[in-house]
């Protein structure tokens, strides 16, 4: 068992993430592998996976989160891996069942950008693995 399959095993346990929550960070997890090629066993993997269940839990509990800074937004989107990261955001965004908030998407953008530029500093897939997720 990955280091994020017990990761999320406990979200699901301890309550803080139901059933379709469980599924969307399930679809989340498999596209970021696919995409990204990063293990289920990457820390920056499981801190997105962990901000997501802290961001369904907030939607559900009617919970704002303080948006990012401008300054966040704009190296972002000054970033040679805005184009990609924004691309894979879109794919994870259609890919739940629930629907996050403009604030939460970008903190999930900014989450997919450190993927992608973790990865980038590692040549390109330091960790690459085969994803055990079906392929779209």
């Amino acid at each position: 068992m990955s280091s994020l399959d017990e990761r999320i095993e406990i979200l699901s346990s301890s309550g803080y993430i139901d059933e379709s929550g469980r599924r969307d960070i399930e679809s989340i997890a498999c596209i970021l592998t696919r995409e990204c090629g990063v293990s289920r066993d990457n820390e920056l993997l499981g801190t997105l996976i962990t901000h997501v269940a802290a961001a369904l839990k907030r939607s559900r509990d009617g919970e704002p989160i303080e948006p990012l800074s401008p300054e966040i937004v704009a190296d972002v989107k000054a970033s040679p891996i805005f184009q990609e990261a924004s691309r894979i955001q879109h794919e994870l965004l259609d890919a739940m069942e629930h629907r996050l908030s403009q604030d939460e998407k970008g903190f999930l953008l900014v989450h997919v950008s450190g993927l992608l530029i973790a990865q980038g500093a590692m040549g390109g897939g330091g960790e690459k693995r085969r994803s055990p997720c079906a392929q779209k």
